[in-house]
């Protein structure tokens, strides 16, 4: 689906942000649910978040070859192949109650992470998608502004099917409850499929090195250890927020649900005003560095709240922080990557992202000593990764690595 035309790249921009509306109602449902589904069906807390582990290694695999992939076939093609596996993945949860078969469907789904506004925002290839076809800061922090606030937004559906946990599930069951909205889930990630399909980008570069340009991965360097860092963070206080949430407070699914549907509409808010107010006002590193700062500091005041109305208004205004710091994280993560190395450069950043939430494994542990240790800690890791962030880019020298752009990574 290569183009040459401006206006065609442009008008396919409109399946992109479907695909995204679609997706995110899906896999927020899904993410949400996983852990309250599984927790319904007798499993502990220490299972429940071990079975994330094997989730993470899937997708890590799996985004690693999707990028290197994209930068020679293109990166459309690779955001239809990769939403080939949530299709499949979604369509085993919705068949079986059978642990095996779950835990299959959620691997090759990649239920994994926090459920977040921006959940279904990202895909293998997407961030490289909009870099290569839309050049210039500026433009793909609007874009990506753009795409994170429709994502946002169609996540409050997401959170309303589990708002309907009270009233569905007293007339057909709380499993058929489950496993009604996960076909509802599947789908909407077919649909999303077929949008995809119609995606057009600009035809790239021809990939001049085995892996990446050395300039290239000397600004991936300074990515990837505060994006680890933060990754961790979300790894352990994240996942299992739905539990917290219901367990802390005594509340069911339906409240958690309404819960999370107030704060996709405070990220979607916090997303357009990050595109459309924010961009270019103020220095972008500086505000994607305090918004991970202060979304850090706003978990570890969640972990101190004695009350549910309180607790839930700290978390929508975290969530709305974090609609603003995205974008403009987005834009920042591939400044100094060459056009030629996009899908490579994001995949490993997604790889070591993925990777760092390896720590899920202990949130489960961690809830078990106390509810408030997962956040805790996570808000002091987060906080620390944005202090990081600002550090090792602030530091970055682009005309010394222009100097040396035609050299590359040995490989042998």
């Amino acid at each position: 689906m290569f183009s040459d035309s401006p206006d065609v790249v442009n008008r396919s921009f409109r399946y992109l942000l479907i695909s995204r509306a679609l997706r995110s109602s899906a896999l927020i449902f899904v993410t949400l649910s996983l852990p309250l589904y599984l927790h319904f069906l007798h499993f502990s807390l220490v299972f429940i978040s071990l079975i994330y582990i094997p989730i993470i290694l899937f997708n890590v695999v799996l985004v690693l070859i999707l990028g290197r992939l994209g930068d020679k076939i293109g990166y459309s093609k690779i955001l239809i192949l990769g939403e080939a596996f949530p299709v499949v993945g979604l369509l085993l949860l919705a068949l079986s109650t059978n642990i095996y078969v779950i835990a299959t469907g959620a691997i090759i789904a990649g239920i994994t992470g926090g459920a977040g506004g921006m959940r279904g925002a990202f895909s293998p290839g997407m961030t490289a998608f909009v870099a290569n076809n839309y050049p210039g800061e500026g433009n793909r922090v609007n874009r990506l502004s753009l795409l994170t606030a429709t994502a946002s937004f169609f996540s409050i559906f997401g959170g309303l099917f589990l708002s309907l946990y009270g009233i569905i599930s007293s007339a057909i069951g709380i499993l058929l409850f489950y496993r009604v909205f996960f076909i509802v889930s599947f789908l909407l990630v077919f649909g999303s499929l077929i949008a995809l399909s119609r995606l057009h980008e600009y035809r790239r570069p021809k990939k001049t090195t085995r892996i990446m340009k050395k300039a290239s991965f000397k600004y991936l360097l300074r990515i990837i250890l505060p994006n680890s860092i933060n990754a961790a963070a979300i790894g352990i206080a994240m996942p299992l927020l739905p539990l917290f949430f219901e367990l802390k407070f005594h509340v069911d699914p339906g409240t958690v649900g309404n819960i999370y549907t107030i704060a996709y509409a405070a990220t979607a808010i916090g997303s357009f005003t990050s595109g459309k107010f924010i961009n270019g006002r103020i220095d972008s590193l500086k505000m994607a560095s305090i918004a991970h700062i202060l979304q850090g500091a706003l978990f570890i005041i969640i972990a101190f709240t004695p009350f549910l109305f309180i607790a839930t208004a700290i978390y929508v205004g975290r969530m709305a922080v974090a609609g603003i710091g995205s974008p403009m994280r987005g834009a920042i993560n591939v400044r100094g990557i060459d056009k030629e190395d996009y899908g490579t450069s994001t995949s490993i950043q997604g790889v070591s992202g993925r990777g760092s939430q390896l720590t899920t494994g202990a949130s489960g542990y961690l809830m078990d000593l106390n509810f408030a240790f997962p956040l805790l800690i996570g808000g002091a890791m987060q906080a620390a990764g944005g202090v990081l962030y600002y550090v090792l880019v602030k530091s970055w020298h682009p005309e010394k690595s222009s100097e040396r752009r035609s050299e590359t990574v040995k490989t042998n």
